[in-house]
């Protein structure tokens, strides 16, 4: 079995390898929304553990030294029963394994908004728009929305601000506030009577189409 880190020290050592990655890679993922590629966990642990690594090589060069002297200092101290130092480290560690990862992350989502990124640079997706799905319920006000299923049925209805459209990565789903009768060509009908809302799964959705309010009687 793995043995438990038996110091402070053994236990930053440890810490230092697993968690700067991790807050970073949380903090830049709540800031900037989902990725397709936050899909995978396995891409998430490798990119967690590469930027811990990353930022503790950084740690070593910068003020390795100094911290390997105070946690020899604390060790030395707390064997003798004296809690000496203990604050100063106790402040490196929550820097080091908090605030300068969250830092990076703040400074990373600065530079998306503020800094234009080159042509050659930029991503196959934006990241505020996962899909065509979000993009699309994203950028539409209120209005009457059909889908043709696979099974070559039209349904559809009032998408106003009850309405609620999942995004990614939850499934695609609607719900619609207010079913309207749908004809077989994809006609709209009366509102039906006493509708409390419609919802949708959209595994199984061919189409989407939006249509502007004057367009339907």
């Amino acid at each position: 079995m793995p043995s438990v880190p038996g110091t402070g020290f053994q236990l930053v050592a440890l810490l230092l390898l697993v968690l700067p990655g991790t807050v970073y890679q949380f903090v830049r993922a709540r800031l900037r929304g989902p990725a397709p590629d936050d899909a995978s966990a396995l891409n998430r642990v490798l990119r967690a553990l590469g930027m811990s690594a990353l930022l503790t090589v950084l740690y070593a060069v910068l003020a390795g030294p100094h911290l390997l002297s105070l946690a020899a200092e604390a060790q030395r101290a707390a064997s003798r029963g004296q809690a000496l130092h203990v604050r100063a480290l106790g402040s490196w560690a929550l820097a080091l394994l908090f605030v300068v990862p969250t830092l990076l992350a703040l400074l990373d989502h600065l530079r998306r908004i503020y800094v234009p990124t080159p042509s050659w640079l930029k991503l196959t997706y934006d990241p505020s728009y996962p899909g065509a799905w979000d993009y699309a319920f994203t950028n539409h006000s209120e209005c009457y929305v059909r889908l043709l299923t696979t099974d070559g049925r039209w349904i559809g209805g009032w998408l106003g601000p009850d309405s609620w459209v999942s995004g990614y990565p939850e499934p695609r789903e609607v719900f619609i506030e207010q079913a309207h009768a749908m004809d077989v060509d994809g006609t709209f009908g009366a509102a039906i009577p006493d509708s409390a809302g419609l919802y949708v799964r959209c595994d199984d959705i061919r189409l989407v189409e939006f249509i502007d309010p004057p367009s339907v009687p």
